[in-house]
């Protein structure tokens, strides 16, 4: 078991954490929230041994190793290559492989291979490789190498020195060393930060299997969702540890508040009643004892306080968008190549695809880092030059985000002047304040220079300027970065609410599936289309995946070889049916006439399997919901003593009408399938009439 006890800290005047304590043991996962400012980082610092506390302490012992993925620069040299610096976390391993050597090359020196100093260096020689036999010492490559991809790293990166890496890069290495070190305690500082959607799937497979204990600050809540067993949420100088992953705490967050407030409230009235008892009788001489008794009671009782509220909820709407044409925006012939400073251009398209935005889209583009997501964003945008012809639509008006906005700020303005430079219209002014509030700048936060803002406070600004005007297409790079839980829901409903066209570069797993309809996979050279929301691409990636190793085995149970590596680009979903996409990538190179067609065809088709599939998602929710609470009072109508209470009546009932209704629901579940895959048919027989007469 390990202890944070009694742990106190300021920062200048300020109480950071006030007698913080909480137990935890090998095996828990716990997810470190709290709105930014209240001291996480900080937290993870004291448990490191990097900050010590005024008053309390870290109770583990001595020899416990603790490992600290922090978000500031690297400690570490960085004229090393990439499998060097992570190599390190097999030091035992590597010494003992170097004590081999060196009394291998003894024995390989001695004159004679009799008497005593022989058969002690044999000895030593097969104790060393014992001991490294069982720490694994022979499989150090294979391991580096495994955490390196599964973090983004290609084969050939691995043996290129670390300064030629970012520091986003950079981090992902130190992370693949201290977990293949595996300390005891191990501390990541906003791990997902610098990884990509791919590497956070890899991450979540690879920490539930992890042997220490994990405390991790994130505001990605899929990723607390998934892979979380407690949330230790710190607010008000305190630390509270529940049981669960995040949507977990939000439930038993919000009874405990009501149940606090139920208390209070409860005690309240208790008060009022004493005190109005105190104020009636206090000058009878025949009530004085219960008036004394009274007034001991008040001074005994222990007061209960209010739950604390939270600022202000804070929300905000886009301007309604100005009508626009069906096509917002057509990119023919999509082709770009970078120029390298050495070597071989860099290729990022390579297809000559043709791709269209069709109005209402809410478009989640994704890829690993580097493959072309920032790129085609600005291709859309217009500030990219490429090999293809970008049409916009009619009356398209555009707002573009993206991260290098935030460094052409003026830093002599205040926030609020900022803003206003950027409002154009009245209209846009009256929304300053909500839309700063949205983004964390409250209070006398307006009026800071924008020169002293943190880099992170920047991005914030840059977002909320561009979010002033009205505007039929929003092109979003990274927008989440630097953004709370809180001011990330903001932004998510208000997208939610939005009634035009949206492209939004994020690995913020939960913020894409809270309003994409679409999902853009950019990798291989090409753009692969998902025609649902972010849960339907994975399932739908997982069920390629299924296909792929269902092929690789052949009924004889033998395998054909290949990686066993996750592959999501290699077998794309280019249309709406899975046949389709088959077909396609049989039918060899296709002309332009034969692209546009299958194009129009798509659009045709998924304005009418869209709501078809929202319908289905919805059924299959309202049956699961249904089903389990059928169950559970199955449960309670099993155990005969249950008919005995005053409820059994009204609990048969609800049964029946559950029953009733679960039938409404699978009868009109099995109609909308049929009527998909009668639609899914028909896209078959019009695509493949389409490849035959071409």
């Amino acid at each position: 078991m390990y202890r944070l006890h009694n742990i106190t800290f300021f920062i200048s005047n300020r109480c950071l954490f006030d007698k913080v304590s909480v137990t935890f043991k090998k095996g828990d996962r716990i997810g470190l929230i709290g709105p930014n400012g209240a001291g996480k980082t900080t937290l993870l610092r004291i448990m490191s041994g990097k900050l010590t506390p005024e008053q309390g302490y870290c109770e583990w012992s001595s020899d416990t190793r603790i490992g600290y993925l922090q978000q500031e620069a690297l400690e570490v040299s960085r004229e090393q290559t990439v499998r060097d610096l992570v190599m390190q976390a097999f030091a035992e391993s590597n010494e003992l492989e170097r004590e081999i050597e060196e009394v291998s090359d003894r024995i390989a020196g001695l004159d004679s291979y009799e008497g005593d100093e022989y058969s002690g260096l044999v000895g030593r020689l097969e104790r060393l490789q014992d001991h490294y036999n069982i720490m694994d010492g022979g499989k150090r490559d294979a391991r580096v190498e495994e955490a390196l991809k599964g973090l983004g790293f290609g084969s050939g990166e691995l043996d290129e020195p670390l300064h030629t890496f970012s520091g986003g890069w950079q981090m992902r290495a130190l992370l693949a060393k201290l977990l293949l070190e595996a300390p005891d305690i191990l501390l990541l500082d906003e791990p997902t930060n610098h990884l990509d959607i791919d590497s956070i799937a890899w991450l979540e497979r690879y920490l539930p299997g992890y042997p220490g204990a994990i405390w991790l600050v994130s505001h990605d809540r899929m990723f607390l969702n998934r892979m979380v067993t407690h949330i230790a949420s710190l607010q008000h100088r305190k630390l509270s540890l529940y049981t669960g992953n995040y949507d977990d705490y939000e439930r038993q967050y919000e009874q405990q508040k009501e149940l606090q407030w139920q208390a209070y409230e409860n005690q309240q009235k208790e008060l009022e009643q004493a005190e109005r008892f105190i104020s009636r009788f206090r000058a009878k001489a025949t009530k004085a004892r219960q008036v004394q008794s009274k007034i001991k009671q008040l001074e005994k009782m222990e007061r209960i306080e209010p739950p604390e509220e939270e600022s202000s909820t804070i929300d905000f709407r886009f301007p309604d968008p100005p009508r626009c044409g069906v096509t917002v925006m057509a990119i023919r012939g999509l082709n770009k190549t970078y120029d390298a400073d050495r070597g071989e251009p860099v290729r990022v398209f390579t297809e000559n695809q043709d791709i269209e935005i069709e109005r209402g889209d809410k478009i989640a583009l994704i890829g690993a880092n580097g493959a072309g997501k920032s790129t085609l964003a600005r291709i859309i945008n217009g500030t990219e030059p490429f090999d293809g012809e970008r049409l916009p639509g009619h009356n398209v008006m555009m707002t573009f985000f993206a991260q290098q906005l935030a460094d052409v700020l003026t830093s002599e303005r205040t926030v609020l002047e900022e803003m206003e430079v950027s409002a154009k219209t009245s209209e846009a002014r009256t929304r300053i304040r909500g839309i700063l509030g949205a983004f964390l700048f409250s209070g006398d936060d307006v009026f800071k220079k924008v020169g002293v803002l943190s880099g992170g406070e920047r991005s914030r600004l840059a977002l909320a300027k561009s979010l002033l005007e009205p505007a039929n297409l929003l092109i979003l790079d990274e927008p989440t970065n630097h953004l709370d839980m809180r001011s990330k829901q903001v932004l998510l409903r208000a997208l939610e609410q939005y009634q035009g066209t949206v492209v939004a570069v994020s690995h913020d797993r939960y913020f894409l599936n809270g309003f994409a309809n679409k999902v853009w996979r950019v990798g291989g050279g090409r753009l692969n289309e998902y025609i649902g929301d972010f849960s339907y691409y994975e399932w739908k990636l997982k069920e390629q995946e299924e296909s792929d190793r269902n092929r690789a085995t052949p009924d004889t149970g033998v395998h054909s070889g290949g990686s066993d590596k996750s592959e999501p680009d290699r077998q794309p979903e280019r249309t709406v049916s899975a046949a389709s996409v088959n077909h396609s990538m049989a039918s060899g190179p296709k002309s332009k006439e034969v692209k546009r067609a299958e194009a129009r065809l798509r659009n045709r088709f998924s304005k009418e399997i869209r709501p078809l599939r929202k319908k289905l998602a919805t059924l299959e929710d309202e049956i699961d919901r249904m089903e389990k609470e059928k169950d559970e009072i199955e449960e309670q109508l099993a155990d005969p003593g249950f008919y005995d209470s005053g409820d059994a009546g009204e609990v048969l009932k609800r049964h029946g009408d559950l029953e009733r209704r679960l039938e409404r629901s699978w009868n009109s579940w099995t109609e909308a399938s049929a009527d998909l895959e009668s639609i899914e048919n028909r896209f078959d027989e019009s695509l493949n009439d389409i490849l035959k007469n071409n």
